[in-house]
């Protein structure tokens, strides 16, 4: 009898810890696939990073990577809420299986060869070192193992009748969820390039810490031939842009914006006149192909000239497609040229705008919510469009959350009662079968 009480308590642990285990496996499946979410194109830049780091040459403007990413978004969301439900428990842990056994010997050779910095796994909301990232992906490896061998200890948080419905009702949410952060810019920008951040603060390197030294190398071209400059020895305006890049010549303390600057085709930097007091349109056109917005641009830049703010154009373009757009889009603002990977970081829109006040990003559009010819009427400070709050953004998000995991509780609610109600008309039924008996 002794013994038949410690198997049947063993049992019951044994439960517990399995159960705790699948809520911990599946909340991590959701978490990585939601934060992805809120930033696809971060993980089109992240995907089209281990492809290079594998020696494949890709483009991440195709649809193809894009899908990709909003796939791997949804297997993750979606496999996690299986495991969180217990909904087919076998295949949904089996399925976690074959994805672990991929990505745990990936990450380890990530972690020896270190050809990216991070895996990305949690998008830009928590940065892992690849070490670390080998280190989750095991314990991940272990705990799923564990579960298979104990699947049917697994009890179900919703009938098989309305699992389907909790899978779907996954599957819309995040890709609406998907689509929403991509045309409207991510519901939370985790980048050092988010509203509320001061620029010139997020720039400065203290005193007391080791001072990074970085190059910027400008390609020009003349008469056939390129060359390499810097800011010191650049040349005269018969040289023709094409590109640059700026490189860590020595480690040390690196401050949330560290490549930063507004360098004119000329060579001018402009970087001081986003301090100073009053408001400033940046509009990022990484690539020139945008024509279709030229007419917003243009009117949004003659809305700044007629109320006295300054408008920057920036672009990681060469010199020949600055003069084709201007050609062909009348454009009369200047362009800045900066780093590709800065402009996607600042905002993941192309044209994208950021407005400044005070050295302050206050506000933030894709190409789709880019302020209208209507809506410039009077100056920045009577807009009430013009800014926006953190508070403001963080109720938006947290609607947001609300929106999308708040039915899942209510569908639980619903299958248990329904569960309960069927159980209930079965006992009816048996006691009215065993009265008439």
């Amino acid at each position: 009898m002794p013994s038949a009480k410690r198997q049947q308590s063993s049992s019951k642990a044994l439960s517990i810890i399995a159960n705790v285990l699948r809520f911990i496996l599946g909340s991590v499946f959701i978490f990585s696939g939601f934060v992805k979410a809120i930033d696809p194109w971060g993980v089109v830049y992240k995907l089209t990073d281990y492809a290079e780091a594998f020696g494949l040459t890709v483009s991440q403007t195709g649809p193809l990577w894009l899908w990709l990413a909003m796939l791997l978004c949804l297997f993750e969301f979606v496999l996690g809420i299986c495991i969180f439900f217990a909904a087919w428990r076998k295949t949904a842990l089996s399925t976690a299986l074959s994805f672990l056994l991929v990505m745990t010997p990936l990450t380890l050779y990530l972690a020896i060869a270190n050809p990216i910095s991070d895996c990305g796994c949690f998008g830009e909301a928590i940065k892992l070192t690849n070490w670390q990232t080998f280190g989750k992906n095991v314990v991940l490896l272990a705990i799923t193992i564990f579960l298979l061998f104990n699947c049917k200890k697994l009890f179900h948080l919703i009938s098989r009748t309305w699992q389907w419905m909790v899978i779907g009702f996954a599957i819309v949410s995040l890709y609406l969820f998907m689509n929403g952060n991509l045309r409207h810019l991510p519901a939370v920008d985790f980048r050092p390039y988010h509203i509320g951040a001061d620029i010139e603060t997020s720039m400065e390197v203290p005193d007391s810490v080791p001072q990074p030294v970085y190059e910027t190398k400008f390609i020009l071209e003349k008469e056939g031939k390129k060359r390499e400059f810097t800011l010191e020895d650049y040349p005269d305006s018969t040289w023709t842009f094409v590109t640059s890049r700026t490189t860590l010549k020595k480690a040390g303390y690196i401050p949330p914006i560290h490549d930063f600057e507004l360098i004119d085709t000329e060579g001018n930097d402009l970087t001081e006149t986003l301090f100073e007091p009053g408001y400033c349109f940046l509009m990022v056109i990484r690539e020139l192909w945008a024509e279709d917005m030229h007419d917003i641009i243009n009117d949004l830049y003659d809305y700044a000239q007629t109320n006295g703010y300054p408008f920057f154009a920036l672009t990681s373009s060469n010199d020949a497609d600055v003069s084709r757009w201007k050609e062909q889009t009348g454009a009369l603002y200047d362009f800045c040229l900066l780093d590709d990977i800065t402009l996607k970081t600042m905002i993941r829109s192309n044209p994208g705008v950021l407005l400044v006040k005070d050295g302050i990003i206050v506000n933030k559009w894709s190409r789709h919510d880019i302020p209208r010819d209507e809506l410039l009427t009077a100056s920045l400070d009577q807009e009430p469009w013009a800014e926006r709050t953190k508070e403001e953004l963080h109720n938006r998000f947290l609607k947001i959350l609300c929106l999308m995991f708040i039915p899942y509780f209510l569908l639980v609610g619903i299958s248990y009662l329904a569960h309960r109600n069927r159980k209930e008309k079965r006992t009816e039924k048996n006691e009215t079968n065993n009265t008439s008996n």
